[in-house]
């Protein structure tokens, strides 16, 4: 065991000095920083700007309430949602949003801003918050009402104001929220509603269709409050009437309690585990597989069976290989769950309600199982390759067919697995060794029946004593006599030699 020990320990202290291997573990830290640096830096602000001119007075400041009022209604499904997840409880006329997200009506939203709006909201949730739970971070808005950007001519006919506002749809414009592209420049003639008359409109090229349409309707709906009154309706009992909303009830389930939801959150750590098992296997069986054949190369093996066994040899380096595979694993994990926790957004958002797929000892224990067991399963090919192959040349020609083999069904199994966990294709690779560590890691976290995960898991065990017997015969084989050619048949009749 002394010995075994000896070459594990050389085997991880080998690998762990080569810059590929700091590059590789890494990689995903300064691909999960560059993200969040790139997303803060490149991203463009939220949010559009849109200039109206009204020369009749009468349609701008309605377009700019019916903006505000979108607005708030944002807010309240937002805060909505804040306050079911952290249970907060408001009290007041205008902490309609306490009951949890839904459709808010106009009339919501305006007993909402008559109670003091988002600060009076704030300050209900700052008092009555658990400890643990963010600030909450309103939306940001949508649209940006401002006042027409110095230079543009508003009081010369549409055709100046177009012409003048031109320069400035091809740059961001000051607003309130700090500088951001003005997307939409409205002209309402003083005459609008006579015969012929049109509202002008200029956009950057790429038109914001929600905000065109919320210009629309405003305006439709001003026109046929005019019509309305012209024929004689009553104003007051109109407006009454357009106060009228169709009582709905939507029960709208927490964050990934719908099937798809949850299946997507249940899901996402036990497959991300089985591709970080896949990408770890990869590249630290590649860095073994090399060295190994160096020491082919250089007559070292020659030497070092002198002293050992090559049962101990392929002990020593097995673990080797599965202590780096681990180190990197556990480092990735615990910089990805560190980082998610640590930044408040989508990503923490997603992660916590992800964690529950392994909230369960006897799936935590599965996952370990058949990530460990995976990982020793997939080492012992790239062993036995190294053991064959005399050059990387050799190497090549055998790993090709070998990554294939794992990438494509793996692939398969991923995306039949969001689909559906209990399908056909899933049900079947979980009871195929190679297989099975991916397969049943990824329906794991939207539950597998007890027997398939015993049955699948004996299966599993049983092919690598099968495997462990096998390349035991192929070390020996090849590294002791070296240059010739070696048969599976020959290797399964093959007595152990002491």
């Amino acid at each position: 065991m002394n010995a075994t020990w000896l070459v594990a320990v050389r085997e991880f202290r080998q690998i762990c000095a080569t810059r590929s291997f700091w590059l590789t573990l890494l990689m995903l830290p300064i691909a999960i920083v560059l993200s969040q640096v790139s997303a803060r830096l490149f991203a463009p602000p939220p949010g559009v700007a849109i200039v109206v001119v009204d020369d009749s007075g009468r349609y701008g400041p309605m377009i700019q309430r019916r903006i505000a009022l979108d607005r708030d209604r944002q807010v309240l499904n937002e805060l909505g949602t804040y306050a079911q997840r952290w249970k907060i409880k408001p009290t007041g006329e205008g902490a309609v949003w306490g009951a949890g997200p839904k459709l808010f009506t106009p009339g919501e939203a305006q007993a909402f801003e008559a109670a003091g709006g988002l600060a009076a909201a704030q300050t209900q949730i700052a008092r009555l918050k658990p400890a643990s739970a963010p600030d909450f971070r309103p939306p940001a808005a949508g649209f940006i009402p401002i006042s027409a950007p110095p230079g543009v001519i508003v009081n010369q006919g549409p055709e100046a104001f177009g012409t003048s506002l031109k320069p400035y749809l091809l740059k961001d414009v000051v607003t309130p929220v700090g500088p951001r592209q003005l997307a939409l420049g409205v002209y309402i003639p003083a005459n609008f509603g006579s015969p012929g008359v049109v509202v002008r409109m200029w956009t950057n090229g790429r038109p914001n269709v929600e905000l065109v349409e919320t210009v629309r309707q405003e305006l439709s709906g001003a026109m046929r409050a005019h019509a309305l009154q012209s024929a004689g309706v009553n104003m007051a009992a109109l407006a009454s009437i357009q106060t009228i909303n169709a009582p709905v009830s939507l029960t709208a389930p927490p964050a990934g309690s719908g099937t798809r939801e949850r299946l997507m959150l249940h899901s996402a750590l036990p497959l991300a585990l089985a591709y970080l098992l896949l990408i770890s296997i990869m590249t630290s069986g590649s860095w073994m597989l090399q060295g190994l054949i160096e020491e082919r190369s250089n007559k070292l093996l020659e030497s070092v069976l002198a002293c050992i066994t090559p049962d101990q040899l392929l002990y020593g380096k097995l673990i080797g290989m599965v202590a780096v595979g681990l180190l990197m694993i556990t480092a990735w994990l615990a910089f990805a769950i560190s980082a998610a926790f640590s930044v408040q957004g989508v990503v923490a958002d997603f992660l916590r309600p992800a964690l529950v797929s392994i909230s369960s000892p006897w799936i935590a224990a599965a996952l370990i199982y058949y990530f460990l067991a995976g990982y020793v399963m997939l080492s012992m090919m790239f062993l036995a390759v190294g053991a064959v192959s005399d050059s990387m040349r050799d190497a090549q020609g055998y790993m090709m067919p070998l990554v294939l083999m794992l990438t494509i069904p793996f692939v398969a199994i991923a995306s039949s697995v969001l689909q559906n966990p209990d399908g056909p294709l899933p049900r079947v690779m979980s009871w195929i060794p190679i297989y099975a560590p991916f397969a049943m890691m990824a329906r794991l976290g939207s539950g597998v029946p007890a027997y398939e995960v015993i049955g699948s898991g004996v299966i599993l065990a049983a092919f690598i004593g099968f495997e462990l017997v096998l390349l035991s015969r192929i070390f020996r084989s090849s590294l002791l006599q070296a240059g010739q050619s070696l048969g599976l048949l020959s290797l399964l009749r093959k007595r152990a030699v002491a």
